[in-house]
């Protein structure tokens, strides 16, 4: 089930300085600065009868929304979800969250379509969007299908695909319960996005789907972790040097 309040993931020293390598340095800054205040940001519109945000279907998805270096594009089946004659109202969000440290490590983004009523019949369904880092140096880490439910008979899909059109990876939120983190887009730096729904419109309903995306550094190529090593070699070499200097 969607909560607001995610549990902060713990980052390890290590990949903090893998980080500092591949940002300057900007990492170990962080880390020596301490916590900060947790941080978010969030985008809005509103899709079938809602009206509490501005409609999805007059914002220009070719550029879409951007929360720090992730871009959301290509938003469809707003406002038309569903049949014409009943089609699902609510409300789409892009959400960021920082859990406490400045930086990408422990950050998470996160879309929520949060369905008012919840939905049951029409029993089936789907949106799709595209996402994709902006900033060079990170790739995704995980994912995670979340959906919020009443009763029982209800099933979210989602469907990640590259950017070709290649399957990625396929979850499963059945009556509620979440589907990962799965690993599986590590690596990846652009992805579209399918979910979808079907419901037995007797038993159950959905009022909400979510999907939550994690990444990392992407990995150091071998000149760069060559610098990486001769720089920890250097200042090794000028600590002994300093303490000999000290002692003499």
């Amino acid at each position: 089930m969607f909560k607001a309040t995610h549990k902060r993931r713990a980052t390890t020293l290590s990949k903090t300085l893998l980080t500092a390598g591949l940002l300057g340095g900007a990492a170990l800054s962080t880390l020596a600065a301490g916590s900060a205040q947790a941080a978010s940001e969030q985008r809005d519109c509103s899709f079938g009868n809602s009206t509490a945000h501005t409609l999805c279907s007059v914002i220009d998805w070719a550029t879409g929304w951007t929360l720090k270096d992730k871009n959301l594009t290509n938003l469809t089946y707003f406002p038309g979800i569903g049949p014409a004659d009943a089609p699902p109202s609510g409300t789409f969000s892009f959400i960021w969250d920082e859990f406490g440290r400045p930086g990408l490590l422990d950050d998470e983004w996160t879309t929520l379509a949060t369905f008012d009523p919840a939905i049951g019949p029409p029993p089936t369904g789907s949106y799709s969007y595209n996402l994709a880092i902006t900033q060079s140096g990170w790739t995704f880490e995980t994912v995670e299908l979340d959906s919020d439910h009443a009763g029982s008979g209800t099933k979210a899909t989602k469907l990640v695909e590259d950017a070709l059109g290649g399957d990625i990876v396929t979850l499963e939120s059945i009556n509620g319960m979440p589907d990962g983190p799965d690993p599986t887009i590590k690596g990846y730096t652009s992805i579209k996005v399918t979910d979808s729904w079907d419901i037995d419109p007797n038993t159950g309903t959905i009022s909400s789907i979510s999907n939550s995306f994690t990444q990392v550094p992407a990995p150091l190529p071998l000149l760069g972790v060559g610098a990486v090593f001769g720089s920890i070699r250097k200042l090794r070499k000028f600590s002994s040097q300093l303490k000999t200097f000290s002692m003499g």
